[in-house]
């Protein structure tokens, strides 16, 4: 059976291949945080990082950037969301189910 991590690391993918994030906006919590080691400023809620996401890919779209992804085990969580084999995301939930951080970083720190 998928997991509530399984489930939002494959939907997160989906919203990068289509290039459309409202299909991760009912998994975030409002007050969810998003680092990354790309990004110096760690983004504080939800309406922050869904602006910066729905930017970022209308650019991926009008250049045509694709990413290959694929879910991976690992060691400080169960799952990540490799990038390019290059890096990738991991999450960590709130006790209502909700997305509370989501972290891109090197798979050592999966």
């Amino acid at each position: 059976m998928e997991t509530r991590e399984e489930e939002f690391l494959k939907k997160l993918a989906e919203a990068y291949a289509n290039y459309d994030s409202s299909v991760i906006e009912e998994y975030l919590a409002d007050d969810m945080h998003y680092a990354s080691m790309w990004v110096f400023h760690e983004m504080t809620s939800k309406e922050e990082y869904l602006n910066y996401l729905r930017g970022k890919l209308e650019t991926m779209k009008k250049v045509g950037s694709k990413f290959n992804f694929r879910i991976v085990d690992g060691s400080q969580h169960k799952k990540g969301l490799m990038v390019d084999d290059q890096a990738g995301f991991v999450v960590d939930f709130d006790d209502n189910g909700k997305v509370k951080m989501l972290n891109i970083t090197y798979r050592a720190f999966f």
